[in-house]
């Protein structure tokens, strides 16, 4: 298989149409949202003008997003081998799609969290106002915000939908991409790779 098929066919059956619409769409709340919040500020005195340019650093907590993230890799680890089994054992199919179902759940959420939050810093990193700032410092733990911040949580928030819908579509309640790949692969090769996998985010959750 050559690499541009290979990259074809890790692409879940939503296509890289639904990830730009779904991160325009909660990049732009988020963008949206502190403009708005930072216009505010200049009348902070204002009871109602405080309480909505404050109301950005509840708007989404990066360790929320971090806990959503690991739970939704867990159960992806899971879910897989519950799959393949379920390919030959026709009585594990009904909870192997509950399961998948589950796990699609939570990286949906965490992907939609990602997405806001990436809004929120990125006009922040354009928006030189001091108490929005402030804010997403306090609230993202990130005290510096630079491209390269903004591009890292892209590439990660973009890993999650892809893990996330291809372990379930929402539209034909199916698998395509990666897990379609992983439940294809040869015993031999498959075996090793999961456990080297599962092993390293465990390892990576335990450690952090």
């Amino acid at each position: 298989m050559d690499w541009k098929r290979f990259l074809r066919a890790l692409v879940p059956h939503a296509g890289l149409g639904h990830l730009l619409e779904t991160y325009l769409t909660w990049s732009g709340v988020g963008i949206i949202s502190s403009l708005i919040a930072s216009a505010l500020d200049a009348y902070s005195e204002i009871p109602y003008a405080a309480y909505y340019t404050s109301a950005l650093n509840d708007a989404v907590g990066f360790k929320f997003w971090i806990l959503l993230s690991v739970i939704g890799i867990l159960l992806f680890c899971a879910s897989v081998p519950v799959l393949y089994l379920s390919l030959r054992l026709p009585q594990l199919a009904g909870f192997s799609l509950r399961l998948r179902r589950f796990t699609y759940t939570f990286f949906l959420v965490a992907f939609d969290e990602g997405a806001l939050m990436i809004g929120i810093l990125t006009a922040n990193f354009f928006d030189t106002n001091e108490r929005i700032s402030l804010l997403a410092s306090k609230s993202f733990l990130f005290s510096d915000v630079g491209f390269f911040t903004i591009i890292a949580l892209l590439i990660l928030d973009s890993l999650l939908w892809l893990f996330g819908e291809a372990i379930y579509s929402q539209n034909q309640r199916g698998y395509s991409g990666v897990v379609e790949m992983l439940v294809n692969a040869p015993l031999k090769y498959a075996i090793p790779g999961y456990l080297l996998v599962t092993g390293l985010v465990v390892q990576v959750v335990v450690a952090q």
